[in-house]
């Protein structure tokens, strides 16, 4: 089945789900204390449904975090492959026959499948309120704690991570690359076939990368947080559809193809076929930089103008059989020493979401080696440089008029 009628599936199976259910109630209630789920929570076997196609990010969880869990808390971490079109299919499958013991315990998880987990009653809580490190590491303030792409969390999902759109370079071949979509333009102009993006719009890499253009060309960027209906954004995407259409000519094969995925991009930039690639992984260049697949001079930056950053979360499914040992696993992954493991080039490169200040003098000195690294941005010049993620529907709105005007 494809993503797309696996989708209008579960849209549906939604639909009748909340005529059933209703949206996002508890199945039950949260323990009375921490201390409680501590107790209740040791020494049971947690699963984890997730995507699997990043060994780096399977190794870090089979070994680094499987490891701790079993030291502290007696836990065995079960992780099991799954894309969230999929998990989503199966637990609105599970909700519809009533089951009410399930065998996932947390899905990785964000975006418009947050959404449909959510509306369709699919998960528990909420439940973050409760994770003492969520509460003494991370910024209470940040809009990434209570909103998901304009949908409000409302502690039904943990944050994890944050990832920004980075672009990458070799110094040795772009001395001075261009700090914003209009010297880009310029400079594709100067160098055509020297750039492209990945395809749009299955490839997430390449649809943020024509999302973050909005920030910069049109008049008021704040409206990407606030209601347009299709034809209000359809109006308001001109400028954007005209830039695009004026540097398709100018791109890698003149624009008549772009890469499939952000893999084939990288692909082109390690072969020299263009002098950029792009990515949300963040210490990504630099661990391909320090395994020598990219050579010393290969660099990461992000635009004057800013790059798209966003989130990802962990969530319980509202029939998890563990819930306590769930909710030590959130808080664990949350901690500064998973966090600090994560941002590692050589482990995964993701980005930390917890607030750097908070960090005690060890950690603090972790973090600077780690932005120290060839490559490597520090997470103070990504934060200055971090546009906000727009609303989900445009995001699909953005793919839609890109197809129709732009890659055709």
């Amino acid at each position: 089945m494809t993503h797309a009628r696996l989708r209008q599936g579960i849209v549906m199976l939604v639909a009748s789900i909340l005529l059933l259910t209703g949206c996002g109630k508890a199945v039950n209630a949260a323990p009375a204390s921490w201390e409680q789920v501590v107790k209740d929570g040791k020494n049971q076997e947690v699963t984890i449904l997730m995507w699997g196609g990043n060994e780096s990010i399977n190794q870090y969880m089979d070994g680094f975090v499987a490891e701790n869990l079993k030291k502290m808390y007696g836990i065995k971490l079960n992780r099991v492959p799954m894309n969230a079109p999929e998990y989503l299919s199966k637990l609105l499958n599970e909700k519809k026959a009533g089951l009410t013991a399930g065998t996932a315990d947390l899905l990785w998880i964000n975006a418009e499948n947050f959404r449909t987990a959510k509306d369709g009653g699919l998960l528990w809580g909420p439940f973050t309120d409760m994770l003492p490190t969520l509460k003494t590491a991370y910024d209470q303030a940040a809009s990434d704690l209570s909103m998901d792409t304009g949908i409000p969390i409302q502690g039904y999902e943990a944050i994890w991570g944050r990832a920004q759109l980075v672009l990458t370079y070799d110094a040795a071949k772009v001395p001075n690359p261009p700090k914003t979509y209009a010297e880009l333009l310029t400079w594709a102009q100067e160098n055509p076939g020297q750039f492209t993006y990945p395809k749009l719009p299955d490839d997430f890499v390449g649809s943020a990368f024509v999302r973050n253009a909005y920030y910069e060309l049109t008049e008021n960027p704040e409206s990407l947080l606030s209601d347009m209906d299709k034809a209000a954004f359809e109006k308001f995407s001109e400028p954007v559809v005209t830039y695009f259409q004026e540097l398709a000519p100018y791109l890698w094969r003149e624009g008549t193809a772009y890469p499939v995925t952000q893999a084939q991009q990288d692909e082109l930039f390690k072969n020299g076929e263009v002098a950029m690639t792009m990515g949300f992984e963040v210490g990504k260049t630099a661990g391909l930089v320090k395994s020598g697949v990219y050579a010393e001079t290969v660099k990461a930056y992000v635009f004057d103008t800013g790059t798209i950053g966003n989130a990802h979360y962990l969530a319980i499914p509202y029939h998890s059989p563990q819930k306590a040992a769930a909710m030590l696993v959130v808080d664990f992954l949350e901690s500064p020493s998973a966090q600090l493991e994560k941002f590692d080039p050589e482990v995964w490169g993701d980005m930390p979401a917890l607030d750097v200040t908070k960090l005690d003098d060890t950690q603090k000195k972790r973090l600077a080696e780690l932005e120290s690294a060839p490559g490597t941005i520090p997470m103070a010049a990504l934060s200055a440089k971090r546009n906000p993620e727009m609303k989900s529907v445009y995001i699909d709105y953005i793919k839609e008029i890109w197809a129709a005007n732009i890659g055709q």
